[in-house]
């Protein structure tokens, strides 16, 4: 099961969700990190999800391609997260709380994949700016 840690982000990934937490508590957003560091073999179970499993797809990364899988140090560079609404997640991108989330994450420092082009762009991700796929 993929790591919902802080702690398992590289350091600039993880002073930036500490920021993006906060940036949104003065909006009045709680967020939750659901997902951080993945390994390699989760990676391709993901992967494997809408082509050799049933399911729509929903990555096009494969193993070691994906933010989210481990560094030379094992250390993510990516999270996953959702607003909490009444204590529950917000999974509705359509919920006015995804903007705050979203426009917080770029402040924070980070790409969010929200602004991304093509059809995997997803509300809850967000990455260093710098990180390139291997």
């Amino acid at each position: 099961m993929s790591s919902r840690s802080i702690d398992d982000l590289t350091p600039i990934v993880r002073q930036s969700a500490i920021d993006h937490i906060q940036l949104c508590e003065v909006d009045g957003v709680e967020l939750l990190i659901y997902c951080t560091l993945r390994t390699n073999a989760e990676q391709d179970a993901l992967y494997a999800i809408g082509r050799t499993t049933s399911g729509a797809i929903v990555t096009n990364a494969r193993a070691g391609e994906s933010a989210h899988n481990p560094d030379d140090t094992c250390k993510a560079s990516a999270y996953d997260c959702c607003p909490m609404i009444g204590g529950k997640p917000m999974w509705d991108s359509k919920h006015p709380s995804w903007q705050i989330v979203i426009k917080n994450g770029e402040l924070a420092g980070l790409s969010a994949s929200a602004r991304w082009a093509g059809k995997l762009k997803e509300q809850a991700h967000f990455q260093d700016s710098n990180w390139r796929k291997p």
